[in-house]
């Protein structure tokens, strides 16, 4: 008897996706992060979670482009150098091969690499800055503020904290008073308020949008977005047009990365292909420079913008900032080494919420791995192997008549397909890991339940036990494929135990139903996840 899934589900899901079906294509990008400093876990966050997204579009089908790189052009950046004594080109390219080999080590599978050094990026954004002007949207006048060179922000008095940085508490921002060009922001004021508030999915989650709309509400002010050039500082950032006593503000340089990245100015194909970008994957620090001054800067270069910007919240390391000068900081390889990518990956996707903070501890992350990785989902492995290995040897066996039993097991992890796939376009991956490990945790009470091994000793059984020993493997074979965006390397490693090739895109849509691929041999692989009793970086 064959069990008819509930294919509404699965197919409400995929259709009502985003960039599915009606586009056809996913351009998504993460913030470009500033080399003044090695990578650490909370660089790392963002990253995961716009990789799981671009796996996840790439299995629905979807001609899917993912990138992600360096914003070099900051004078912090160069001040870092200096400090080290190393000289700024070097101490850069040394930093930009750190983060690459981080994000190797990560499974982040990007698609682009930018460093905004770049000739081709430096052309794209004296385009965007020119086509503001001839709009009249630019224009000089003398800037007097505090301004943060760490997150290249400009302040008010009333902004500061004591005297410091709201969002670097240990910054002191320098005065600056210096004639700059301005971009009037404040022209698109209400053209942006109408845009969020007509488009409610623009930004996610909706506590985002809402403090968005707040600063639209208090009025939005000018910004610079010119630096003078300074006494040896000639040859760092990219001059103004016609104007190389001025270099282009970083954040006015560094949003244009999402447009060179995809071939603007380069290749007018692929940039039709792309743009609009579906998702920008950004920290709840730099909200207002990709919710307000991004659109109006596309606007005013004439530009569709952006379908949406999810923004995460920080994590914090043993309950602590992430701190260089205090050494609470974590290099991601270093718990690669010890626990695997896909652990890391999925400690910090497991609790994560884009609405509130997280923690990352060491205890946390040692209780998933044992835990959840190890006995949930890799002693499921390892049993259902040797149970097949030792009562049909190695062959998976084809399955007998149902009971009441398998169609609630099967019923389960189908629909745990469209959960974990609904979860991940509202943006909770958290979540999705919850819905696949509901299945995970089912399919180990059904083994318990079955008793195989007492089924393989009694006479008249053997059709009971095929289809106890098959509806595993099958419900594994599903779990497999929901899981790919999440620790891809294990499912690799479950496909390969259960004899299965590598997926390939689009396979959500043709191998997610019951049944949809034949299981054959078994191929023992070792323990997924050995037990630790520590984790020592």
């Amino acid at each position: 008897m064959n069990v008819k899934q509930p294919l509404e589900s699965l197919s409400e899901c995929v259709e009502g996706v985003a960039g599915t079906g009606r586009f056809g294509r996913f351009y998504i990008t993460t913030a470009i992060d500033y080399p003044n400093a090695a990578p650490h876990v909370g660089h790392a966050l963002e990253k995961v979670i716009a990789d799981i997204q671009a796996r996840y579009h790439r299995l629905l089908g979807d001609d899917t482009f993912f990138s992600t790189g360096l914003d070099e052009n900051s004078l912090h950046v160069l001040r870092a150098a200096r400090e080290a004594n190393v000289e700024p080109h070097a101490w850069v390219a040394a930093l930009e091969a750190r983060f690459r080999e981080e994000w190797r080590k990560l499974d982040i599978s990007y698609d682009r690499w930018i460093r905004t050094t770049e000739e081709a990026h430096r052309g794209v954004a004296e385009e965007i800055f020119r086509r503001a002007w001839a709009r009249g949207d630019i224009y000089r006048t003398t800037y007097s503020g505090w301004y943060c060179p760490n997150c290249n922000n400009f302040y008010k008095d009333e902004d500061l904290r004591d005297g410091h940085c709201p969002d670097h508490p240990s910054i002191s921002p320098e005065w600056l008073n210096e004639e700059n060009y301005f971009f009037a922001l404040s022209r698109y004021e209400d053209q942006l308020r109408t845009y969020i508030e007509e488009h409610p999915d623009f930004i996610v989650p909706t506590s985002r949008r809402a403090e968005v709309l707040g600063v639209i509400k208090q009025g939005l002010r000018d910004f610079s977005i010119s630096r003078q050039v300074r006494p040896g500082l000639e040859n760092w950032g990219i001059p103004v047009p016609e104007d190389p006593q001025q270099v282009l503000y970083v954040w006015f340089d560094a949003l244009t990365n999402y447009l060179t990245t995809i071939g603007f100015l380069q290749d007018e194909e692929r940039f039709a292909r792309y743009w609009p970008a579906d998702a920008h994957v950004i920290g709840k620090d730099i909200t207002r420079f990709h919710c307000l001054y991004w659109p109006a800067i596309l606007l005013s270069a004439g530009l569709p913008l952006p379908r949406q910007v999810a923004v995460h919240g920080f994590i914090t390391l043993e309950g602590k900032r992430f701190s260089k000068s205090s050494g609470n900081v974590i290099a991601p390889s270093a718990l690669v080494d010890v626990v695997g990518s896909d652990a890391l990956r999925y400690y910090l996707l497991r609790n994560l919420s884009l609405t509130a903070d997280g923690n990352f501890t060491r205890e946390g992350l040692l209780r998933a791995y044992n835990d959840e990785l190890g006995n949930d989902l890799g002693n499921l492995l390892q049993r259902l192997v040797v149970l097949i290995k030792r009562f049909r040897g190695g062959t998976i066996p084809r399955p007998g008549s149902v009971t009441p039993l398998e169609e609630e097991v099967q019923a389960l992890v189908v629909q745990g397909g469209a959960l974990v796939g609904r979860a991940l376009e509202e943006w909770e991956p958290g979540r999705a890991l919850e819905e696949a490990w509901r299945c995970v945790r089912r399919v180990n009470l059904y083994i318990e339940q079955s008793e195989p091994w007492k089924l393989a000793k009694q006479p008249g059984q053997e059709e009971r036990l095929d289809t106890v020993l098959y509806t595993a493997a099958e419900a594994l074979r599903l779990l497999s494929l929901w899981l790919v965006p999440f620790i891809p390397a294990t499912s690799r490693r479950l496909r390969e135990q259960l004899g299965l090739e590598p997926l390939v895109n689009g396979a959500w849509r043709t191998e997610g139903h019951w049944g949809a691929r034949d299981l054959t041999q078994v191929v023992p692989g070792g323990v997924l996840f050995p037990r630790l009793e520590d984790i020592e970086v």
